[in-house]
């Protein structure tokens, strides 16, 4: 039985193809990882993620074809002075 590979590509304002990919069990394998990753990558640079720019992760299969999406906003009142 073939294992699937999973491809977890991220959009943050610049584009970061993941042209390896993730060999994992199934979908549901698939869904975990991309909630772990995409807090790695949030906690590693959180100011990046206050520039207003919308953040994305797109989870592919090996033929591109989109399985799901994992989309992050962040916005202030007018009342928040941000730094």
């Amino acid at each position: 039985m073939l294992v699937p590979r999973y491809f977890f590509h991220v959009s943050d304002g610049d584009e970061f193809p993941d042209l390896q990919g993730t060999v994992l069990d199934d979908d549901a394998a698939a869904r975990t990882e991309a909630v772990r990753f995409s807090g790695q990558l949030l906690s590693a640079t959180p100011d990046k993620f206050w520039s207003g720019q919308e953040w994305k992760m797109r989870v592919t299969d090996d033929t591109d074809l989109t399985l799901f999406e994992l989309m992050f906003t962040a916005s202030c009142s007018a009342a928040m002075r941000m730094p």
